[in-house]
């Protein structure tokens, strides 16, 4: 059973775990049942984190062992209090154990018992590990020994601190070979692909007024964790890629890699082409990492000159809306790989000095914000021009909390930092509301 993504259990798989008699051991635990009391919070608290400053594991809620074997399914209340039991695990970890332990609990419905559920955890070895339990207002590090939760020695909280460091300084070295460490680098962004994105702009000596640069796009997803995780060249990982090709947003089916997929050595690409003078220009590409590293290169779709010699624009609707899709995609990615736990996620604008923003939207109803060429004058101080030759901008956020409105909440977020970068206050490509510009996305990748 422990062999299937948690998310595809079913009360099968939960039949044939008793009916093997699976023992627990140093990674799988029973519990019989929870119903909320107090004690049970730091108890659950203790189980939790001991296994995540461990090795990780499997607790599974609703088993009733037997000398330390699978005994019978009894279920757990599949409410406790007014809560589903699903909520009250995660509130009970977020009052109880810092840093946050990211969790993705499998509530698996039992025939006959329409009032109880198991529940399937797997907590995964942190890499922000050690993970203190505060309950009781006693602060204390726990580890799994011998099949339960354990007093963690100094020793072994030191060592903890010492690995958690050391991963996150492998994080800054992976992304340090990817050029994305620093935004003030001459190289900064740049790498074999993302390199020929301003190849297939119009050719840059065309650029009007003072820009003369190489522009592009970056968006980038860096696990905490690099460990090896997906299988690229995997025909299961292939078909899940053309299932994924497109990205819902707002109602609108966008192709995000619906292009030829090539295999290298440590990863997978998919890029878009387009021709030039007999030549094979990258238009955007998706490159995912067999560590899980994710990254989305564009720039020519959005960046273009404006008639004449005004300037060169960047649309900030199809900026805003590549960087929602990137996030919808990454949170597919991360859990179908299993990965819960913390991302650096990174929007990286490299080369764009005197870029003009627009691809804005309505302000309030029957009212749109000023489009920068409403004035027709770069000069004017009403202009929305960057004045940095790259902005970095990145945010840590959980994988496994990547849902639909959190999603919709750093986008804003970095979407008006972007704008930011660009002397604007705020991203005018939402409304008073915050409803996106929807109707900007017209002749975006075929949007109609």
């Amino acid at each position: 059973m422990l062999y299937k993504p948690v998310s595809q259990l079913t009360e099968e798989d939960i039949k044939t775990l008793v009916d093997n008699h699976e023992r627990e051991s140093s990674i799988l635990e029973y519990k019989r049942e929870i119903f909320g009391a107090d004690h049970e919070k730091k108890e659950f608290s203790k189980d939790i984190s001991a296994m995540a400053n461990a090795e990780g594991g499997y607790l599974i809620i609703g088993i009733e062992e037997a000398d330390g074997q699978a005994g019978a399914i009894v279920g757990t209340p599949k409410v406790i209090g007014r809560q589903p039991v699903e909520v009250w695990i995660e509130n009970v970890l977020i009052a109880n154990v810092r840093p946050k332990i990211s969790i993705t609990p499998k509530v698996i419905t039992l025939t006959g018992l329409p009032d109880r559920v198991v529940v399937v955890i797997h907590i995964p070895q942190s890499p922000r590990r050690p993970h203190m339990v505060i309950a009781d207002g006693k602060n204390a590090y726990y580890v799994r020994h011998n099949y339960q939760a354990t007093y963690a020695d100094e020793h072994e909280v030191r060592a903890m601190f010492t690995e958690s460091k050391n991963l996150g300084e492998e994080m800054k070295t992976f992304l340090a070979s990817r050029n994305l460490d620093n935004s003030s680098d001459s190289n900064f962004g740049i790498n074999p692909l993302s390199e020929q994105l301003p190849k297939s702009l119009r050719r840059i000596e065309q650029f009007p007024g003072k820009h003369a640069g190489n522009p592009f796009i970056l968006f980038s997803a860096c696990p905490r964790y690099l460990e090896e995780r997906i299988d690229i060249a995997s025909d299961d990982f292939k078909a899940w890629l053309e299932t994924n090709s497109k990205v819902n947003l707002l109602d609108l089916n966008i192709d995000f890699l619906s292009y030829d997929k090539i295999v290298s050595a440590d990863s997978i690409r998919s890029v878009q082409e387009v021709r030039s003078d007999k030549e094979r220009l990258i238009h955007r590409y998706v490159e995912i990492f067999r560590n899980g590293y994710l990254e989305n290169g564009t720039g020519p779709e959005m960046i273009w000159p404006h008639r004449g010699e005004f300037g060169v624009l960047l649309n900030l609707s199809y900026l805003t809306a590549s960087l929602w899709m990137f996030l919808k995609f990454a949170s597919k990615l991360y859990e179908k790989t299993g990965y819960l736990d913390e991302i650096n996620l990174i929007v990286s604008l490299v080369d764009v000095e005197n870029l003009i923003l627009h691809g804005f939207g309505e302000k309030s109803k029957g009212v749109n914000w000023h489009q920068p060429y409403d004035w027709l004058d770069p000069n004017d101080s009403r202009m929305s021009i960057c004045r940095q030759k790259n902005v970095k901008i990145e945010r840590n956020v959980i994988a496994s909390e990547l849902n639909e409105e959190n999603i919709e909440k750093i986008v804003k977020d970095m979407s008006k930092r972007i704008s930011n970068a660009f002397g604007e206050s705020m991203a005018k490509c939402f409304n008073d509301d915050g409803v996106f510009h929807r109707e900007g996305l017209r002749g975006f990748r075929n949007v109609h």
